[in-house]
């Protein structure tokens, strides 16, 4: 009877993705309404802070299904971008789930979809050419580089990972 009960991990480990996904949706709607107010939005109740909502709702979906997330994440922007014009960007809004959406073994389908969601961008935005080429170069090539970044991102996390798992049943 000298056996101790086990120990258990305290609540903020056992739920610590949970708190991740909390904490990231809360941030996802703080920086796009920021963003968006940044970038002259003249009222974020026109739609900004509905497409923060629904983003945020989605990352809480990342880790079950992180492509439909990305999927709903891109189609939320596009709907986002359709209704009015806004200088708000286009990739950067869904950074969580192509983030998550790199890490998985669908790598492809993320880059294909970044590269569609990034012509669009270019094509909706060629307006801008005319008034300052520099705007709109920052603009488009920013957003190109940011989704290299989160590709690469993703692709490393996925290979740290599995690195450790090797590691982990080795030892």
């Amino acid at each position: 009877m000298s056996e101790s009960l086990p120990v258990r991990a305290p609540i903020y480990v056992r739920h610590f993705d949970k708190l991740v996904d909390l904490a990231l949706a809360a941030i996802t709607v703080v920086v796009f309404v920021a963003g968006a107010l940044a970038t002259f939005v003249q009222t974020p109740w026109d739609g900004a802070i509905q497409l923060a909502l629904v983003l945020a709702v989605l990352v809480l979906f990342r880790r079950r299904w992180p492509m439909l997330v990305l999927l709903l994440s891109v189609a939320a922007i596009v709907v986002y971008h359709l209704s009015s014009w806004s200088p708000a960007g286009w990739i950067w809004p869904a950074s969580v789930a192509y983030f998550t959406a790199a890490a998985t073994p669908r790598v492809r389908w993320v880059a294909a979809l970044g590269i569609a969601q990034l012509i669009y961008s270019a094509i909706d935005a060629r307006w801008i050419i005319d008034r300052n080429l520099t705007r709109y170069l920052i603009h488009t090539v920013g957003e190109g580089l940011l989704l290299a970044v989160l590709i690469g991102a993703g692709l490393a996390y996925a290979a740290t990972l599995r690195w450790q798992g090797r590691q982990h049943s080795a030892g």
